[in-house]
């Protein structure tokens, strides 16, 4: 549907006034008049709790939706500045834009199979603290997970306000280093949560840092207060941003309700100062999903000097999936601005690709075909014409020798470097006709994250950034004295924040005596009769302190009720189960690149899970035909009698169907009969299926290994299960 009339008045239904100071005085008795103009009194007074919320706006919600709404409170938090909230209409507020952005909804916690935690792939694409290296000569530098306000739409919501995650100024001079060490960053977007929450003086130190890198070209800001606290935006804080041009800022407006007075003031302010401003807009159901609604924001933006930059498809992150519409619905309000107003007030539509693929433009198609002397093009009115080709052009040959070009074209000493993607077939100095994209620089800086394991003396350590520890997986006893100090040194080589071991009991008390203690216990962890113990030693102690011990305890909880209840282990009809062999491994590993984003190993690449399968690790799949639907994998360890079974991995389109635990019992049965004492596990703390999985067929818990591995995007604690496979003695 095309609308080429539309009458562009959009309902003003924002409170008068009056009642903003009704609602200023019900949030605080003590409340005065100047201090609406105040952004820290808005930031003290920020709404965290739904009996405010009713108070605001007068009314009660019942007792199941109000438990509803404090399940999804206690996963995800909700701050509303007093400015934002009184912009919603108390008369409408079950479908007022600002209400959907900033109040919980329950939906929150209706997760999709395909929602992930980092669907952008942000923790592995970080090769230093706060930074994001995804393009070639840009960075994303994460400077503050705090925010005025918690989005309900936030692709970030594992980081946004969580205090513990929050970068320190040694954090950020780390991020600063790999920004000077690496010259081709041109361009470094910060980004948060939302840096205008920096305090002005630490902003500042950000910006003067940056400026003085040579290399650094352009400083754009990513925030959110113009909209939800616009009285932020100060004369003061406007002084310092324009000392340090060339800067852009990046605001998000998703609809025209938002754009109020206070707002427009903020933006006049920033455009004032030769602050050059852009809008992000996600495209949000029951928020602006309609083509008037975002035309009548691009009016209102362009009017205010704000030129509208992206428009987002919703990410599919953890709680969001009720935000998500169609593509199809992205490109209809595109077709309806494109040639229906200026083109500098049309957003490029965007999907933010999974797994870190970056930004992919998805606009209407308007080229319908082309021959070798024309095209054949449709405009916005569905009129179709041919467009002509010249006869006698005549295209140079590039060889990126500017040296020798013709062109006047003076590139002022820009950088020269390989071509890569699509660019690199299009050029006419390469050869390449091909593209297999199995290398990138993005690709190896993920590459050079992965865990190294390397012998010390004859014991055996994995240690690396993207767990960011060194972990003893074998300990040969005699070595202790000296292998302490040295995993001790290069933990502080590498400024690792914990270390992790598995020793016998005869050694415990060394370790224990250098700091390590104990997180978990095998009692028949070598040979079936000889306790293991899972040690761990936190350098930096905030690594010690778990963000969702609710969570993690509700899982154990709901484990431990479903102990011993094994289901069948049967087969479902038309699936088989076999030993995985050479010749499966791209299929293995297109599932686990499909089912984990980061991994502490390189399982993407079929050469590593070849080379695996040489060693001691045998994998077990289960294939739907000729689909391979699951796979797990048993480390073995015969020298020590304990096996570890792991990486189970099921492709979300087959999830629910008791795959994994047909695995385990398999698995299991083999490993028992090749004369193991025990096996064990260790599953992702907060994850319920492995969790029941292995509570159902007899497993007993261990211990909680507190943020220890690097899973899916972020460091997660991981639960300890075994079973002893042998007849214990006394």
């Amino acid at each position: 549907m095309v609308l080429t009339h539309i009458e562009e008045k959009m309902p003003q239904t924002s409170l008068p006034e009056h009642d903003y100071r009704l609602m200023a005085h019900k949030i605080s008795s003590d409340y005065s008049e100047e201090e609406w103009g105040n952004w820290k009194w808005h930031v003290s007074h920020t709404i965290k709790d739904l009996a405010t919320v009713e108070k605001l706006l007068g009314v009660k919600f019942s007792a199941e939706k109000r438990r509803s709404l404090e399940d999804t409170i206690r996963n995800f938090p909700m701050s509303i500045t007093p400015y934002y909230f009184s912009l919603i209409d108390p008369k409408n507020f079950e479908n007022d834009p600002v209400f959907i952005q900033s109040v919980p909804s329950a939906a929150e916690l209706n997760f999709s199979c395909h929602d992930k935690e980092d669907p952008l792939a942000e923790d592995v694409d970080s090769p230093a603290p706060g930074i994001t290296h995804r393009y070639p000569d840009r960075v994303l530098f994460h400077v503050s997970n705090r925010c005025a306000m918690y989005c309900r739409h936030c692709t970030r919501k594992r980081k946004v306000g969580d205090v513990d995650k929050t970068l320190s100024r040694d954090d950020l001079v780390k991020g600063l280093e790999y920004i000077k060490n690496t010259p081709q960053v041109r361009d470094v977007l910060l980004s948060g949560g939302d840096p205008l929450l920096l305090s002005d003086s630490m902003l500042e130190w950000l910006l003067s840092e940056l400026k003085a890198i040579p290399h650094v070209q352009v400083i754009r800001i990513g925030t959110r207060v113009p909209v939800v606290l616009p009285q932020r935006i100060t004369p003061h804080l406007v002084k310092i941003i324009k000392k340090y041009h060339p800067v852009w800022i990046n605001t998000h407006f998703n609809h025209p309700r938002e754009i109020t007075a206070t707002s427009i003031r903020a933006l006049r302010l920033l455009a004032d100062a030769g602050i050059p401003l852009g809008n992000q807009t996600v495209l949000l159901a029951k928020v602006n999903d309609c083509p008037r609604v975002m035309k009548a924001l691009v009016h209102k933006l362009v009017e205010n000097r704000v030129r509208p930059y992206y428009l987002y498809q919703c990410d599919p992150a953890q709680g969001l999936s009720h935000f998500r519409t169609s593509i199809g619905k992205g490109i209809e309000i595109i077709e309806n601005l494109i040639g229906h107003t200026s083109g500098f007030a049309v957003p490029t539509y965007v999907i933010d690709a999974p797994n870190g693929g970056g930004k992919i433009p998805i606009m209407p198609n308007y080229l319908i075909s082309q021959s070798s002397s024309k095209v054949i093009l449709r405009n916005y009115e569905g009129i179709i014409t041919a467009y002509y080709q010249p006869e006698d052009y005549h295209p140079p040959k590039c060889g990126q020798d500017c040296s020798a070009c013709n062109l006047e074209l003076d590139l002022n000493g820009a950088a020269e470097g390989s071509l890569v993607g699509i660019a690199r077939l299009l050029s006419n100095h390469e050869d390449t006709d091909y593209l297999v994209p199995i290398e990138c620089d993005r690709m190896n800086r993920r590459k050079s994250g992965y865990d190294q394991i390397v012998t010390l003396g004859t014991s055996l350590i994995q240690h690396g950034k993207n767990s960011d520890r060194i972990y003893l997986m074998r300990l040969a006893a005699e070595e202790t004295a000296i292998l302490l100090p040295e995993m001790q040194a290069l933990a502080a080589e590498n400024d690792y924040t914990k270390l992790f071991a598995k020793v016998p009991g005869d050694v415990k008390t060394l370790f224990e005596a250098d700091g390590f203690e104990t997180e978990a216990v095998i009692p028949c962890f070598y040979g079936g009769s000889k306790a293991g113990y899972f040690l761990g030693k936190f350098i930096e102690k905030g690594r010690k302190i778990e963000e969702n011990t609710e969570l993690l305890e509700d899982v154990l909880k709901v484990a431990h009720s479903k102990a011993g209840k094994a289901l069948s282990f049967k087969l479902p009809k038309g699936y088989t189960l076999r030993k995985c062999t050479a010749e499966d491994t791209a299929a293995m590993a297109e599932v686990f690149s499909t089912v984990f984003a980061s991994y502490p190993f390189p399982i993407y690449e079929p050469e590593y899970i070849s080379r695996t399968m040489t060693e001691s690790i045998t994998y077990y799949g289960i294939w739907h035909g000729q689909k391979l639907a699951a796979l797990a994998s048993a480390e073995q360890y015969p020298l020590e009698g304990h096996v570890e079974l792991t990486d189970f991995a099921t492709l979300p389109d087959y999830r629910r169907r008791k795959l994994a635990g047909i695995l385990l019992h398999t698995m299991e049965t083999e490993m028992k009969q090749k004369g193991f004492g025990v096996s064990y596990t260790s599953a992702v703390a907060e994850s319920y299926g492995m969790n029941i999985s292995f509570a159902r067929q007899g497993y007993e818990f261990a211990g909680r290994l507190k943020n220890n591995t690097q899973i899916n995007g972020g460091l997660k604690s991981m639960n300890i299960w075994y079973k002893c496979l042998k007849k214990q003695t006394k």
